[in-house]
């Protein structure tokens, strides 16, 4: 099985028990290395719903006291407006813990898949069009 398959099946797993500890947590409140894990595998999952709910729900207390979980969020924050070399940049701009780095490792490749898959779908798009013209072109006239 290749790496990237073995990788995305673990952060699928990792995203279960995050969510299961963050249901299960004592008081409702989970700890910073969960709101942080799931909040960084919500965005590479692109579920910009629930990490934008996640971080409503994370105490404010946390979120001061956790650069880290911050600086997942302003990574978030260039996703959902599509600023690719802002992503990039929030990436890089923080050095991540050896519990996110892999996560963030992966995001960063998604997105550069991403920027590039956006216009071959246009250029796909673009030679059905064509095709379509000259189809038309043919029988229509």
């Amino acid at each position: 099985m290749p790496t990237a398959v073995i990788m995305e099946e673990n952060f699928d797993k990792l995203l279960e028990q995050c969510e299961a500890q963050e249901l299960e947590a004592p008081g409702g409140i989970a700890t910073p290395q969960v709101y942080a894990q799931l909040l960084a595998l919500y965005l590479l999952h692109n579920d910009m719903n629930n990490a934008r709910y996640l971080w409503k729900r994370t105490p404010q207390a946390i979120k001061s006291a956790n650069p880290e979980l911050t600086a997942i969020w302003a990574v978030g924050q260039r996703i959902w407006q599509r600023d690719f070399p802002g992503i990039y940049t929030a990436i890089a701009a923080y050095q991540w813990s050896e519990n996110i780095l892999p996560v963030m490792e992966a995001l960063r490749g998604n997105n550069k898949n991403q920027d590039k898959s956006d216009f071959s779908h246009l250029i796909v798009k673009t030679q059905e069009f064509l095709i379509l013209i000259e189809y038309v072109g043919k029988y229509w006239y």
